[in-house]
């Protein structure tokens, strides 16, 4: 029986992209446009050009003549997000078995979702916002980690000595630019919010809230209210005079209310009348007086302006004086709303120029219209990064070039939609950083249409980062394999475990926890290791074990060592207990990370035993 194809309906840039990654997964591929396409590479053009067929992606019969009953998936890519989402209705009533991945845009967010929810096995994916996370990343200094939530649990990706195999795991995908210093990931509130933000190594185990730091403001703040406290402690006494400290309570909060008269005539009836009141007195609540008046105007300021500001949808932008983690972003509408978000929870002050999407402030941020109310806002201040979020790719090259002029030690990043060499043209500029929308899309909507979910896209070291979620079922691939086995095997990063039974997610999951149907794994991996699950093409375990069992035959510690070498194995009891007869043997082959683990296991269980390769 012939395998079922991937249907690849639009053929414009993003389409011949898919097609190409499609290629290496060993797929028949069927394709589908209205008008024959511009090719960009002869190579493809040759390869997959003779078998087109030319309709309209939203008529049946044209789906029934490109073979989509017999499809496996369908990629529904042309620009105009209307005609996907017509067309993915069709594909379901004539195949509803296969997984359909529709493009979209931000103005259809809402309807996608709705799909997704009704419809089983659509997946909708907006290009732009799928940027957000690889822009973020872009965005943020080398020594800052990458930073990510997976099932609702925060993570860090950091550079520093793998010390705990509990909390602590190496980033398996392989990057295209790597580094002597190995990446770990681990969870978020492992590390100290200093660290967490400007990307030191802090001392594992430790938890933000035991440094609790006050910023420049919170001390203003807490300084005025001690002051205000002690003129009032002052007031009650200086005022209280014959009539006792009910009066200098009265007297003190009417002065600091910002009235003058009243209080003064009280405290004069006490005596002979305005000749006996001392320059002390006139003096002092003349003062107290005029710092009731500063209050209360700053009150009604305060008030007046956040009525304006909900009223008219606009406010003064404001940036705070430590402006150390400044980050500009210059259009994008949602897609800049959406970075900003992701910006100000890593505590980094975020400025956007346009992309506004309505009347209302965005809530990424502060906001000003142009780049001219931006250096004004500014001051002279400097700007740790940029990010040039246009669709216009000239005109994010023309501002990425005066901005360097101006903030030559800033980080600036572009997108590029639809422009194939982006690395080597952010090299070009300068070390700008250029991230092809295409390029990152095209992997996420690959690993889509063979039936996982992309969360997110990170951009890490010149690569495509995805954060993929998996849904395990006894067909799986990964069904009934370690931890340690997807890892070392498939080059993933497992970060989350979730199973129906348990109610909350698992961050960092033990290396031999063995995956069963109903799991959902949430791991971090390139298009080829999702290219070597879907192809079942696993690296061999790298290590054996040379082990001797040194106690007696009855010894009660020879059971308790084949339960441990039946559990890291992944094999039953049954089939170690040869190993355990006193002699010298060698293990089936395992994987590097477990070594060490099952070492320490049996070596308190009278097993003597090295490492050694496979």
């Amino acid at each position: 029986m012939a395998e079922a194809a991937v249907l690849v309906c639009g053929l414009g840039a993003l389409g011949q992209a898919c097609l190409q990654r499609l290629l290496s997964f060993r797929v028949p591929l069927r394709r589908l446009d209205l008008r024959a396409p511009s090719w960009r590479d002869p190579a493809l053009e040759q390869a997959l050009a003779p078998l087109l067929i030319l309709g309209d992606m939203r008529l049946p019969h044209v789906l029934q003549r490109a073979g989509v009953a017999q499809a496996r998936a369908v990629l529904l890519l042309s620009s105009e997000g209307t005609v996907n989402v017509e067309a993915a209705l069709q594909v379901r009533l004539l195949n509803p078995r296969a997984e359909i991945v529709v493009r979209s845009s931000s103005r259809q967010a809402d309807l996608g979702a709705l799909l997704e929810e009704r419809l089983p096995g659509v997946a909708v994916v907006d290009p732009v916002l799928l940027c957000a996370g690889a822009i973020t990343s872009a965005l943020r200094p080398e020594s800052i980690p990458a930073s990510f939530e997976a099932q609702g649990l925060p993570f860090q990706i950091v550079a520093q000595r793998w010390e705990d195999h509990r909390f602590q795991r190496p980033l398996r995908p392989r990057l295209e630019q790597p580094s002597d210093q190995p990446l770990l990931v681990m969870p978020r509130s492992l590390l100290p919010r200093g660290d967490s933000r400007e990307g030191g190594c802090a001392r594992f185990g430790r938890r933000p809230w035991m440094r609790f730091r006050l910023d420049r403001s919170q001390r203003r703040v807490l300084g005025a209210l001690a002051l205000l406290f002690a003129l009032a402690m002052v007031g009650v006494r200086l005022f209280a005079a014959a009539s006792g400290w009910q009066q200098g309570v009265f007297v003190t909060l009417a002065l600091l209310k910002g009235e003058y008269v009243d209080p003064v005539n009280l405290l004069l009836l006490q005596g002979a009348g305005l000749a006996s009141a001392s320059g002390w007195l006139i003096g002092g609540t003349l003062l107290y007086s005029l710092v009731g008046t500063l209050l209360t105007s700053a009150l009604v300021a305060v008030i007046l302006e956040r009525l304006l500001r909900d009223r008219l949808g606009r406010g003064r932008p404001r940036l705070p004086r430590a402006g150390g983690r400044l980050i500009l972003l210059v259009e994008g509408a949602g897609l800049g709303e959406r970075v900003a978000q992701l910006l100000q929870r890593e505590g980094r002050t975020v400025l956007r120029v346009g992309g506004q999407l309505s009347g209302a402030v965005p809530q990424g941020g502060l906001w000003v219209e142009d780049l001219a109310a931006a250096h004004k806002v500014l001051d002279g201040r400097p700007v740790r990064a940029v990010g040039l979020l246009s669709g216009d790719l000239l005109a994010n090259l023309q501002l990425a070039l005066s901005l360097q002029q101006r903030w030559p030690a800033a980080r600036i990043a572009m997108l590029a939609h639809a422009f194939g060499g982006a690395e080597q043209l952010g090299e070009l500029l300068g070390g700008v950083a250029v991230i092809s929308a295409m390029d990152l899309v095209a992997d996420a909507m690959v690993a889509t249409a063979f039936g996982e979910r992309i969360e997110a896209v990170l951009r890490l070291r010149g690569t495509n980062l995805l954060q993929v979620r998996y849904r395990i079922d006894e067909a799986d691939t990964l069904c009934g394999r370690t931890i340690a086995r997807l890892e070392n095997g498939y080059a993933l990063s497992v970060v989350a475990l979730w199973r129906p039974r348990r109610g909350d997610p698992q961050a960092m999951p033990r290396l031999d926890t063995v995956v069963a149907p109903g799991d959902q794994l949430v791991v971090l991996a390139t298009a080829d290791s999702l290219r070597r699950v879907e192809l079942g093409e696993a690296s061999p375990p790298g290590c054996r074990l040379r082990l001797r069992f040194g106690g007696a035959p009855q010894d009660a510690r020879r059971f308790e060592a084949q339960q441990s070498l039946a559990r890291w194995l992944g094999c039953l009891p049954a089939d170690v207990a040869g190993l355990l007869d006193g002699r010298e043997h060698r293990s089936p082959p395992i994987d590097a990370d477990l070594c060490d683990l099952l070492i320490a296991d049996l070596r308190r269980q009278s097993v003597v035993c090295e490492v050694e390769p496979a």
